[in-house]
């Protein structure tokens, strides 16, 4: 039988709001923002027929079910394949510490050669991916219900996402993602991305790749770096062209470049991949995910690594800033591998794309 599975990461907690790394071991409840956040999932979820709602044995997971549950009449049933990631070492640590250990940027990567990345003492993704299929299999087994929904964790939700190609990274809390599971199979619902751009020739290998796959997105231009204004249009007007080449919708917002200057004034001199880029980043992609997040969306990506001038590492933390600050899901969108350098040159060539030959954010002196 069909099951439509909806996998939500349980409300915020004290230690989430101290950047405090929780896993199995710290059992807390919810603060008043995770109650909130437990309060406006339930009123998300108000109009689907739910048949089941399964939780994590942890705290924090138990409260954000039991306010759903309430509200719809029902009762929780626990799974212990839905508990959180056993982190080791690493629980009860600030991420500000983790986030410096040599395993946390291989635990991060959805590349599936560091699936047996994990902390000290702690599980690798693949144990945990096996858990948590062997649970919804087990769950959906168990149950006659078509719509189930699954209160869990982060690293849980992550790793579902993972497992069916939907490479997100931060997962808000409160934050829903809908799956399928038919014939021992799970499956992503087309959950809807907002595509930040940088230009055409960054853009149209993955335009045109998300677009033939079928995937459900729409571009946003939003890039107050580039100067002078009329190589901003020229830009704009390029991906424009892009979009519509593939049937995507382009969204233009702001041109902010008075805030831009303020934000990066005294790092006019800095190099490629310096201190300025890094405050580019960070600006561009939280004002796209306040965007998103107001709109509906589901998660935000972006081309901002595309180009081999860029550090992807440093698109990566701004992102992750960003998306703490906003609880906007980033997904990470392949753009350099698999083919997808060779694709950019060649529809660059067939398309007749203006390429430009500086970044964007070129020396006061220089503007018009």
């Amino acid at each position: 039988m069909r099951k439509r599975i909806y996998a939500v990461r349980h409300g915020e907690t004290d230690f989430n709001k101290q950047g405090i790394c929780q896993g199995q071991g710290c059992n807390i409840g919810l603060n008043e923002t995770g109650r909130q956040q437990a309060e406006l999932l339930s009123e998300k979820l108000k109009n689907i027929d739910l048949g089941a709602i399964y939780s994590s044995p942890l705290l924090r997971a138990l409260e954000t079910a039991e306010i759903v549950a309430q509200n719809k009449g029902m009762e929780i049933k626990q799974h212990q394949g839905l508990i959180e990631a056993n982190f080791g070492v690493a629980e009860g640590v600030r991420m500000s510490e983790v986030k410096t250990w040599p395993v946390y940027p291989f635990w991060c990567s959805h590349d599936p050669k560091y699936d047996t990345a994990h902390y000290d003492k702690g599980e690798d993704k693949i144990q945990i991916r096996t858990r948590v299929l062997k649970a919804i299999e087990e769950i959906c087994a168990a149950e006659e219900a078509e719509n189930i929904l699954l209160v869990a964790h982060s690293a849980i939700v992550r790793v579902l996402n993972w497992s069916v190609g939907n490479f997100v990274q931060g997962l808000p809390n409160g934050s829903i993602y809908e799956f399928i599971y038919e014939d021992g199979k799970l499956s992503a619902v087309n959950n809807k991305i907002l595509l930040l751009s940088c230009c055409a020739p960054c853009s149209c290998a993955v335009i045109k790749t998300m677009a033939e796959k079928g995937e459900n997105f729409d571009v946003a231009f939003y890039n107050p770096n580039i100067r002078p204004y009329a190589e901003y249009q020229k830009r704009r007007d390029e991906n424009e062209r892009v979009c519509r080449q593939y049937g995507v919708d382009f969204i233009e917002l702001e041109y902010d470049n008075k805030r831009w200057c303020e934000l990066t004034k005294g790092l006019e001199n800095e190099p490629e991949r310096g201190a300025r880029c890094s405050i580019c980043f960070y600006m561009r992609l939280k004002r796209v995910m306040e965007y998103a997040k107001e709109k509906g969306y589901n998660a935000v990506g972006s081309v901002l690594g595309v180009s081999r001038w860029k550090n992807l590492d440093q698109v990566n933390a701004a992102a992750d800033k960003a998306g703490q600050e906003t609880k906007m899901a980033y997904v990470h969108i392949e753009g350099r591998k698999n083919g997808m350098q060779e694709l950019r040159s060649r529809l660059i060539k067939e398309l007749g794309l203006y390429n430009q030959n500086y970044c964007g954010c070129k020396p006061p002196k220089t503007e018009e």
